[in-house]
Parts: structure tokens; C-alpha cells; sequence
């Protein structure tokens, strides 16, 4: 995983994103989805052009059915934006780089 793009755990997700004073995305995924193969190169890639503004996190979801329920993530992948600890934004499905900096730009300007 690129620098800017880290793993959280059931067990760091409150410290990691919900505690963040910056704009936090995590990508609810799993391991063995081809779509979300496809979506992680996307994430890694555009991660290096936000070093000091957005935290970018990976959350496999296999077996975390209690914390996909508490977010009601009912696909996958899914991204989340997360802002001082409240869902600011929400996207599910595949998203290529171009619209996922876009809507990343948006939350940041209505900041």
C-alpha cells in the first residue's frame, strides 16, 4: 500500500478515522472482490497527491458484518468520507481516479 494509504482494523477505526480532524476516506472492501482490485489502484494512486490534506484507509470487511451494519455499507467497495468523525460523503461502486479527485475536491472546498 502506498504511503498515505493504510490498513484499519474494528479495533483502530475510531482512533484512525473517526478521531481524525482531517478529511479521512476509507475504502470498505474485501480481498477477494474483483471490483475492489480494480478500485485499489485507483485509491493508491491519487493517495500521493493528498500527503498533508486526506488520510486514505482500507477496512476488509470479511466478517466485519457488525461494523458494515453500524455504516450500512451494502456493497462493495465503498468509500466513505469522513470528517471529524461524521459521514460527509459516500460512493459505492467502482470509481476511476479522475472522479474519485473530484469528489475528494469537492468535500475539501465545501470545508
Amino acid at each position: 500500500m502506498a504511503e498515505n494509504y493504510n490498513e484499519v482494523t474494528p479495533d483502530t477505526f475510531a482512533e484512525k478515522v473517526l478521531q481524525a480532524s482531517q478529511l479521512v476516506v476509507v475504502n470498505f472492501s474485501a480481498e477477494q472482490s474483483n471490483a475492489c482490485k480494480i478500485q485499489e489502484p485507483e485509491i493508491e494512486a491519487i493517495s500521493k497527491g493528498y500527503q498533508d490534506r486526506v488520510i486514505f484507509t482500507r477496512l476488509d470487511v470479511t466478517g466485519q458484518e457488525d461494523l458494515t451494519r453500524e455504516w450500512k455499507v451494502e456493497g462493495i467497495p465503498t468509500l466513505i468520507f469522513f470528517k471529524n468523525g461524521h459521514e460527509v460523503h459516500r460512493i459505492t461502486g467502482i470509481v476511476m481516479r479522475d472522479k474519485l479527485r473530484r469528489m475528494i475536491e469537492g468535500v475539501l472546498l465545501a470545508e
